[in-house]
Parts: structure tokens; C-alpha cells; sequence
């Protein structure tokens, strides 16, 4: 998404996480190419990866929450009918 001059996107901020009580994923090197170059340019060098993608996912579950509890519930379901 564009992004207006001085305003800083709300996923690169610091976030709650300390990196070593999280866990380790893999991304896509291309991810991590461009959430680093996000995290350096926008956050100024004051963010870390795992800041930018705690944010993100957190977004993310916010917003969609009520999607991803209804497919779950949906495909538990499934899953305990075997």
C-alpha cells in the first residue's frame, strides 16, 4: 500500500515480542529481502523483522479473527467425524 511522505506505516513499529520468547519461521527470501529494506528505510534501523511481522500477524488476526475461527469450527468438524 502507499504509504504518505512522513507518515510511518503502522506495522513497523515496535511491538510487545521479544524475538528469543518467539519461534523461529521461514519466509520466502523475498519476503525477507523487502521486510528488511521496510524495516531499515521506514523504521529508520529501529524496528527488527520480528517487530514488522509480529505487527502484521497481529493485523491480521484482527481483522480476519471471525473468518479463520469460522473455518476452523467448519473443518474441526470434518476432522472429529472420522
Amino acid at each position: 500500500p502507499y504509504i504518505r511522505p512522513k507518515q510511518r506505516c503502522s506495522f513497523v513499529r515496535k511491538s510487545a515480542l521479544t524475538a528469543r520468547q518467539g519461534k523461529q519461521v521461514y519466509i520466502r527470501k523475498e519476503f525477507h529481502d523487502r521486510i528488511l529494506k521496510i524495516t531499515q528505510v521506514i523504521g529508520q534501523n529501529e524496528i527488527t523483522i520480528a517487530d514488522y511481522l509480529d505487527n502484521v500477524m497481529a493485523h491480521h488476526f484482527g481483522q480476519f479473527q471471525n473468518d479463520v475461527a469460522e473455518s476452523f469450527n467448519r473443518h474441526i468438524k470434518s476432522y472429529n467425524n472420522l
